[in-house]
């Protein structure tokens, strides 16, 4: 394991933080936005910029009228978020779709008075037992849609033009799922799904009818309960999950038996894993530990697949993970790259920047958000 090279930039803020997400904006500074929970003082949205050539960091603060308990941007609107209220009254129903003020989003360093606009609300389920927890944006900017996760239900919906319209749902009643934890969309594909139940891991067809909506199950995918799941964006096929148990697997959603790797650098539940937008080697995961783990996946990325395309290419066989890759084994290996331990309590998220693919963020519960770059000789063995 490197060191890390590079000091970490410190946002923090006096309040109790469950959400982080990833914004897209100019291509110099890397955008994040974290939602308080609101359960003492008001609730607030912090937009935080950071300039990694000045290694600056800014914010602007909206008002906003309850607590927020997950947060995402729309990748079709920098300006708008999907959030999950915290509480819920007659003024505030569970699910809202909000935009910041347009005018507000580059100037940084202020607190506004005004609140966030509400576009659109959602009244998912009044009931206290199945209220959302968690949603997912489909990543690509021409596919509109979300799902929702509440214990009882995932539901779709439509988003756009101001509305929101539901499309279709997987009930946990009908499958017989557990309590249902988490989901991730296929980032290429529109229709396909994945959740997270239990210790289980599954994967839904939303064109199929509801008999044949599940695609595929991982039975015993951890020793405990499934918290978090991504995609590969470069290698769709492979998904990684972080469980209660402390670990990190990754799967190969065509052969799923076994998992292609297993990764064990927590000690706690692990909250969040993120695969690298640009360079799926990289991936993130944090949890109740209060550490923030950057690892090294070559073996099961894009780069080792495109590495045997070349092998065969210039040989006219068929590659494998031995001796013929060590020229690509050398340049980056499967292994823990940096821990980062700059949190005090939970980290509930790690995300990617969308300006600079080495740039990361991660959100503990204290209101404590920490960005970070992967370390100079790791990027070095990537680009080289």
């Amino acid at each position: 394991m490197e060191a890390n090279q590079s000091a970490s930039q410190v946002y923090g803020i006096e309040r109790h933080t469950l959400c982080l997400a990833s914004v897209s904006g100019d291509s110099i500074h890397s955008r994040f936005a974290l939602g308080t929970l609101g359960i003492t003082e008001p609730s607030e949205i912090h937009l935080v910029d950071f300039d990694s050539d000045e290694k600056a960091l800014s914010s602007t603060v909206y008002k906003h009228k309850c607590g927020i308990r997950a947060l995402e941007s729309t990748p079709w609107n920098p300006s708008q978020f999907l959030a999950i209220n915290h509480s819920v009254s007659a003024a505030s129903l569970p699910v809202e779709l909000v935009e910041l003020p347009e005018d507000n989003l580059e100037t940084g360093s202020s607190v506004q008075d005004r609140p966030v606009r509400s576009i659109a609300e959602l009244d998912i389920s009044s009931a206290e037992s199945s209220l959302p927890r968690s949603l997912a944006c489909h990543p690509a900017s021409h596919c509109q849609k979300a799902a929702i996760v509440s214990p009882t239900e995932v539901s779709i919906w439509e988003v756009g033009q101001g509305k929101l319209e539901q499309m279709s749902s997987i009930a946990a009643s009908r499958y017989s799922l557990e309590e249902i934890q988490s989901a991730a969309w296929h980032p290429t594909n529109a229709f396909q799904l994945s959740t997270t139940d239990d210790i289980c891991v599954r994967s839904w067809d939303l064109r199929a009818d509801s008999k044949n909506m599940q695609t595929m199950t991982i039975d015993y995918a951890h020793s405990g309960k499934v918290r978090a799941l991504d995609y590969n964006p470069n290698l769709p096929y492979i998904m990684a999950s972080g469980g209660d148990d402390g670990c990190v697997r990754l799967w190969d959603t065509r052969n799923f038996s076994s998992p292609l790797l297993e990764i064990a650098n927590h000690s706690h539940w692990i909250y969040c894993v993120a695969f690298n937008p640009n360079h799926d080697q990289l991936l993130l995961s944090a949890g109740a530990d209060g550490l923030v783990n950057l690892e090294s996946i070559v073996s099961v990325s894009s780069a080792c697949a495109i590495a045997d395309i070349d092998y065969m290419s210039e040989t006219g066989s068929a590659s494998s993970s031995g001796k013929e890759l060590s020229d690509t084994e050398e340049k980056a290996s499967d292994g823990l790259v940096a821990q980062y331990d700059d949190h005090e309590t939970s980290v509930y998220a790690g995300k990617w920047s969308k300006a600079d693919p080495w740039v990361f963020a991660s959100l503990s519960f204290d209101g404590r958000l920490v960005i970070n770059a992967v370390p100079q000789s790791e990027k070095y063995k990537i680009l080289l």
